[in-house]
């Protein structure tokens, strides 16, 4: 059977795309690599604990995608009250900084440098310039020398293993929404009515199943339409083309080999990835792009511990140099039912490049480095380690390195010449974006696909202009 719309990759994108396809009476065609919907998004469960791959919560503006993810989860629909702070100097921190806390939580010699350092950094500013032309830079004129070595230099480089001068000033503009020291101080006094989506408080967590059970309703719904089709565990080998047409795809799927026939294919996997499928393969300019666009990976080591609870935090960012984890999160806060009575679940998160030492490492070894991390600063103690669980992901972020923009371009716009090729999604453009980025992406893009962009629709955004919001939960 040729479906109209054949899909690669179940991610949440993925998965909007086709479920907003089907609704309008178009047949689809997932075919997703993992054994499992979701990518990011997907939640898992054993020995009784649920988890999730890092933190995740969902919000949103766009009141079309906050009525779908209500619908899909029915009943499973529970608010939480967002807690997530920065771990340094032997304290806490909130995060998104609040001034107040700052203030109470620095020694006073450092709170009277960084207020210092800030108005020295704007006088400096406004007698020559400091062009935004890296992550650095960016942060560095508006908040000075020292809260950018404390909050946001040395975590950012820890987590992109580059330095800041090496990072495009698009993941500041996208990931931090304070202005500068002075917003900060401004945003904790009187809050405002159009508050940033990094301040937003209130979100959506399943009650049961984590937030993979939003991804597998997806998936169900989709499935109820004849003629649709939702395959995991395959493995795409080749997507044939004929000038600017795609034709086909060939895969893998249990040991058996099959070629689907192509309407209109829709990609949301790894830019990279799809780019080095097709046969015949792009021009030669445009595979050097391709192979300058890079990833960086992560490790999520999993640790039970035999405790009920470590801090009543959804995620702690650890950015202290000496620390090789930098994130934790603790599933139980999201859902008391992500861990059994008396015990809980902490993700702690390790980046890395693929097939890198850390990549490679075995499974002891990386339960020794997590579990001592956390006991150095003080969260738990190696005895309460029970077991584990680990995970590696090989495209956790696109890696917005100074170059990166002019080569997503060059693969975009040759993509974008195929007349029945639509890549989209966090993977797909080679964006950051949050959980309802990509379900706005794939509702958008089924629009438009079927020439229904109207009415409701006219909320969304510009599906190429879907770009991103706040630091990294999603």
């Amino acid at each position: 059977m040729t479906h109209q719309y054949t899909i690669l990759g179940a991610g949440l994108a993925g998965l909007s795309a086709g479920h907003n396809l089907a609704r309008q009476g178009r047949t689809v065609s997932l075919l997703e690599k993992e054994g499992y919907v979701g990518g990011l998004a997907a939640s898992f469960e054993k020995d009784g604990y649920t988890f999730d791959l890092g933190p995740h919560r969902f919000h949103t503006r766009n009141k079309r995608v906050q009525r779908q993810v209500e619908e899909l989860l029915g009943e499973n629909v529970h608010w939480r009250e967002r807690l997530s702070r920065i771990f340094m100097l032997g304290k806490f921190f909130n995060y998104p900084l609040s001034a107040s806390n700052v203030i109470r939580s620095l020694p006073p010699w450092l709170m009277f440098r960084s207020f210092t350092d800030y108005f020295s950094i704007r006088i400096q500013d406004r007698i020559h310039p400091i062009p935004d032309d890296c992550f650095q830079n960016w942060v560095l004129k508006r908040f000075g020398k020292t809260l950018y070595e404390l909050f946001f230099g040395t975590y950012t480089e820890k987590a992109w293993g580059i330095p800041c001068t090496q990072i495009s000033a698009d993941w500041a503009s996208q990931r931090i929404t304070l202005l500068n020291l002075m917003d900060t101080v401004k945003k904790t006094l009187f809050r405002p009515r159009d508050t940033p989506r990094t301040l937003v408080s209130k979100f959506i967590y399943p009650e049961r199943g984590g937030i993979g059970q939003l991804s597998v309703r997806y998936a169900e719904e989709i499935l109820k339409r004849r003629g649709n089709r939702v395959l995991t565990g395959v493995a795409i080998q080749r997507i044939r083309r004929e000038g600017a047409r795609v034709t086909a795809v060939d895969y893998e799927h249990d040991g058996q080999t099959g070629t689907e026939e192509v309407e209109h294919l829709i990609s949301t996997i790894p830019m990279t990835v799809v780019l080095d499928l097709f046969d015949p393969a792009p021009p030669e300019e445009i595979m050097a792009s391709r192979r300058l666009l890079k990833y960086k990976a992560i490790v999520f080591v999993m640790l039970t511990l035999d405790r009920d609870k470590v801090t009543d935090d959804h995620w702690i960012y650890l950015p202290e140099k000496h620390l090789r984890v930098h994130r934790l999160s603790e599933f139980k806060n999201f859902s008391q039912h992500c861990a059994p009575e008396g015990k809980t679940l902490v993700c702690a998160e390790i980046t890395c490049n693929y097939d890198d030492e850390t990549w490679n490492m075995d499974r002891e070894k990386l339960i020794e480095l997590a579990a001592g991390d956390l006991e150095r600063v003080g969260l738990i103690r190696g005895a309460e380690v029970e077991g584990a669980f680990i995970h590696r992901e090989r495209f956790s972020y696109p890696l917005y390195d100074l170059i990166y923009r002019q080569h997503v371009k060059t693969c975009m716009d040759w993509m974008k010449s195929l007349q029945n090729f639509h890549s989209t999604g966090r993977q797909g453009l080679f964006q950051y974006g949050n959980m309802d980025h990509s379900i706005a992406m794939g509702m958008v893009l089924a629009d438009r696909l079927v020439g229904a962009l109207g009415g409701e629709g006219r909320e969304d955004q510009d599906h190429d202009k879907l770009l991103v919001g706040e630091e990294h939960v999603d």
